[in-house]
């Protein structure tokens, strides 16, 4: 249920937020991706010391829920100030600057919220093949979550204007307003369900070791530790690769929706609501793929289906072989061959990364065990963190030159008509850059080494270590050491 906040608010943003500021509002491409990549940015360096200080609480209401909940509700008034601009901001020139401190903002209060919900789902499910089932459940209700929200906003929030000559519904500032009061409450709600219905996973940490302590030393020593982990460092290089593809696509096909394809208000929610069932439909599948090819051959799979689904819509389009517009008449009915092809490839795409990338989190929860055996001390935090920091710095970059790479092809903001030539390019990089960096997925995916039966032996270790029966049981907090221990 934690996925429905982070969905509706970072999808949200990931579909609307450039449309909104240079579209409706007016900012510069260059400026808007300034302030959304820098955000990004940030948002990755705080998440290592949330992770830390996440693993080394001590409150009666254990280490997690306390973040998940106030994060939580910062996270849905942040994220309706996103588009609830003042009007002296643009009044006195300080839209940029409003941009960046309130995405800045956006940023803080989702690492408060996600790190520590991450590493709860990482606590709560140990077995191998479990990890892979609720990462994957959590991918799909994330795509759920998506499709209720900003897929179906094209058809809620985004109506088509029935006035000739009106302009285009993301230029109008109500629509977007309308859309974040919306999401903000059911963030809240969302939120507000994880921490009741996780209360009994609530355990006391006052007075009990559960990391390695809250001093600046530890925690340095920890992301050195993780962040040098020859197990993450693979899983950590194939998402990035992939994420880079990811965010071409789903930053620039947002504009070919609009410019390119001219889809109705419908086609826009079908196509984006199919790519998040789409999505979501990978992330199970990939439970399925895993049990019988194993993880890493799943991710391989997953990331050869986007990279043919991206390579195909690039040679349609970019050859001509279709146009926006092309319809074939069957039977007296016109079939928008183009919008179908279009939005199969598009959702193809979409249904390889929901594959692969909830395989890599749960891949990430098994390092983090592997490394409890190693060190003596669980990290769920401090992984989840790590992952995360790093994926996002990637993701910061990606997001500053697709935001840039619009005013480099001629695209002119603020217009509702753009050149042939600036379209051409747009759809090339939208598809051949996301079918060239999922392709590459594939040999990095191939060389991280941690299979089912490394697993089951790592198990077996740390049940001998704790006394345990059963290999599969949860790890415990480790009492203080008593004076003569000492």
């Amino acid at each position: 249920m934690g996925e429905g906040a982070s969905s509706l608010t970072m999808n949200g943003i990931a579909g609307f937020a450039m449309l909104y500021y240079t579209q409706a509002l007016g900012l510069p491409f260059a400026q808007a991706g300034i302030a959304f990549s820098v955000a990004s940015f940030w948002d990755a360096i705080v998440d290592p010391a949330i992770g830390h200080l996440s693993d080394n609480t001590h409150t009666r209401w254990g280490r997690r829920q306390p973040y998940i909940l106030i994060g939580g509700i910062l996270l849905a008034v942040t994220f309706y100030y996103l588009w609830a601009v003042p009007a002296f901001i643009s009044q006195h020139g300080l839209l940029f600057v409003y941009a960046l401190t309130i995405n800045l903002l956006i940023r803080t209060s989702f690492a408060l919220f996600s790190v520590p919900y991450v590493a709860l789902g990482y606590e709560i499910c140990t077995d191998y093949h479990q990890r892979s089932q609720l990462q994957g459940a959590r991918v799909a209700f994330n795509m759920l979550a998506n499709l209720g929200g900003p897929a179906l906003a094209w058809s809620l929030f985004f109506p088509d204007s029935k006035v000739a000559g009106a302009p285009e519904a993301t230029s109008v500032v109500s629509n977007f307003l309308h859309m974040g009061l919306a999401f903000a409450i059911a963030t809240v709600l969302f939120t507000l369900v994880v921490v009741l219905t996780t209360r009994h996973h609530i355990t006391d940490t006052r007075g009990v070791v559960t990391g390695t302590g809250n001093s600046f030393g530890a925690f340095l020593g920890d992301f050195r530790q993780i962040i040098g982990d020859r197990f993450l460092q693979p899983i950590v290089i194939f998402v990035c690769i992939g994420l880079v593809g990811a965010v071409f696509v789903a930053t620039l096909q947002m504009y070919l929706y609009v410019y390119f394809m001219h889809l109705t208000a419908l086609q826009k929610t079908i196509i984006h609501g199919g790519g998040m069932i789409l999505c979501g439909s990978g992330a199970l599948v990939g439970v399925k793929l895993e049990r019988k090819f194993d993880k890493k051959h799943a991710v391989c799979i997953g990331a050869g289906i986007a990279a043919v689904a991206d390579l195909t819509a690039g040679v349609v389009f970019l050859t001509g072989l279709l146009k926006p517009a092309s319809a074939w008449v069957i039977a007296g009915h016109s079939l928008p061959i183009g919008v179908i092809v279009f939005g199969g490839c598009d959702m193809l795409n979409w249904f390889g990364i929901g594959l692969y990338s909830s395989l890599a989190n749960s891949m990430i929860a098994d390092v983090a065990e592997v490394n409890e055996l190693e060190s003596g001390v669980r990290k769920d935090g401090g992984y989840a963190a790590i992952f995360a920091f790093l994926t996002k710095l990637v993701l910061s970059v990606a997001v500053f030159i697709a935001s840039a790479c619009l005013a480099w092809v001629g695209f002119v903001n603020g217009s509702d008509h753009q050149t042939p030539t600036a379209l051409r390019w747009l759809v090339l990089l939208t598809f051949g850059l996301g079918s060239l960096f999922a392709a590459l997925v594939i040999p990095i995916a191939l060389r991280y080494p941690i299979t089912r039966d490394f697993m089951t032996n790592v198990k077996a270790a740390l049940a001998a270590r704790h006394g345990h029966e059963k290999a599969d049981a949860s790890p415990k907090l480790m009492p203080v050491p008593g004076p003569v221990e000492a």
